[in-house]
């Protein structure tokens, strides 16, 4: 008891905060030394399309002849990318730009936090919990869109939860930033206005309406011009790309079934085997075979819309240093979409107990780092100790958000509209994910607002109890 009270008197010190600060820093220098010479797979596309654009093209075969416009990423990151590329020389500059952009994130959650709690416990609980976070720091180094996204998120709530209606300059500010954050994601194309949706009801008296109009329809105005790129370059008007959601919903479902897989058929993604899995050992073959046949039949029905530029394009993979995206014809992509989206959900309807449960554990396994059996069993034993760490603390912490986040609402130590748009963010990156293949990194975006408000929570249950500590002895 003595040990509890003695560290709560101490995380509401100043010199606390600086010692903690000191920690993050050095836990996020230590992480990025050791991943240093880590490249993840999805680099390579990104330098690609900032090569492209570079060189006058939104694409990753720009060095072929002919038009190759790209069918797969958003513009934003590999834009932003391209532009670091142009200012400094060397796409590996996007590292520093983004140990930047972290801690400015980092910066702006502390000051949001300072909003609701003018001490130093709020501040400093964020700290520590976010201090045996690996997962989060790691993106720093990897050519990925986790931490732009991140930074976004992270201004848009010091933003939004300022005082006050919003300026008009706030506003503009707020449109362009969701824009550029769909540009990156654009799983966050209805972020903007189900946010809004959302303030009506909670701001209720209090909502800006001209405020929210201005943010929309700048929002609006920054994803428009993606539109009409693809109106011209695929004949179609889609703010998003035209192929890539549906295949990874398909992939979504069949993961489950098929434990362990590469893929060679599409876009060669692997499955994991998870600890808890949804289908007997022995039907997995069955499942892979069925797989492998529906996507037999895809191509089949595709085959017939390959062209010239297509043969080419497959024939010039072995030229690339680095793997890069298929980039086929538009009408090809489309009607890939289309056949994808489709079956995913026509599986997905004829299985409904499966697709419940596999579903369930992947609106878990998005907060917490899985454990993949094969890995585990292949892996030395500090490689397994790192993968139980990983998986102890994100999932120690989610834990946290389910049970501390409600108590403190209902204890009215937190108030849910005070502090709604942590939660909406949460809510959206957790739920909007769902239908995809499972990644933890998906919501390394809002990791800080996540431990922002458990932190808020944590203090103020603190002080709730403190509170009725001193009334009893009275």
């Amino acid at each position: 008891m003595h040990i509890v009270s003695f560290s709560k008197r101490l995380l509401g010190t100043r010199k606390a905060f600086v010692v903690l600060v000191i920690l993050n820093i050095l836990m996020t220098l230590v992480i990025m030394w050791s991943t240093r010479n880590v490249v993840l797979s999805d680099t390579w596309s990104y330098l690609g399309l900032a090569e492209g654009i570079l060189h006058g093209e939104y694409s990753m075969w720009w060095w072929l002849d002919g038009d190759y416009p790209d069918t797969f990423r958003n513009p934003g990151y590999p834009l932003f990318l391209a532009g670091v590329i142009l200012v400094f020389g060397s796409w590996k500059a996007m590292i520093g730009v983004q140990f930047v952009l972290y801690w400015l994130a980092f910066y702006l959650t502390l000051r949001t936090i300072a909003r609701f709690d003018s001490g130093w416990t709020s501040r400093n609980l964020f700290m520590v919990l976010f201090l045996p976070m690996v997962n989060v720091p790691y993106y720093i180094t990897q050519v990925y869109t986790e931490v732009s996204a991140l930074f976004g998120i992270s201004l848009f709530l010091f933003l939004v939860l300022r005082p006050g209606r919003w300026p008009f300059r706030v506003s503009i500010l707020l449109g362009v930033l969701i824009g550029f954050v769909v540009q990156c994601k654009p799983v966050f194309l209805l972020f903007p206005l189900l946010y809004s949706i959302f303030a009506i009801s909670f701001d209720r008296k209090q909502f800006d309406l001209k405020g929210h109009l201005v943010f929309l329809l700048v929002f609006i105005v920054t994803i428009l011009p993606f539109g009409f790129w693809n109106l011209k370059h695929h004949g179609v008007f889609r703010l998003t790309t035209i192929q890539g959601g549906g295949g990874y919903m398909h992939f979504a479902y069949w993961c489950g079934k098929m434990p362990a897989y590469t893929d060679h058929l599409s876009m060669r993604n692997f499955t994991g085997d998870e600890l808890i899995r949804f289908t007997p050992p022995d039907s997995v073959p069955g499942h892979i075979a069925d797989f492998e046949k529906e996507w037999g039949g895809v191509l089949d029905e595709l085959r017939p819309l390959l062209t010239e530029k297509d043969s080419v394009m497959l024939r010039s993979r072995h030229l690339l240093p680095y793997p890069a995206e298929n980039t086929f014809n538009s009408n090809y992509a489309m009607l890939q979409e289309k056949l994808l989206v489709k079956k995913g959900l026509d599986h997905m309807w004829k299985d409904p107990w499966y697709t419940v449960a596999y579903k369930s554990y992947t609106a878990v396994r998005l907060w917490v780092i899985g454990i993949q059996r094969g890995d585990f069993q292949r892996a030395s034993l500090p490689a397994r100790f790192q993968m139980l760490y990983a998986t102890t603390v994100t999932g120690v912490t989610f834990l946290m958000a389910i049970v501390l986040l409600p108590l403190a609402y209902r204890r009215k130590v937190i108030h849910l509209r005070a502090t709604w748009p942590f939660l909406f963010c949460l809510v959206y990156v957790g739920l909007i994910h769902v239908p995809f293949t499972i990644q933890a990194r998906y919501t390394t975006c809002v990791r800080f607002a996540m431990f922002a408000i458990i932190a808020l929570a944590i203090s103020g249950l603190w002080r709730a109890d403190e509170e009725k500590g001193g009334v009893d002895r009275e």
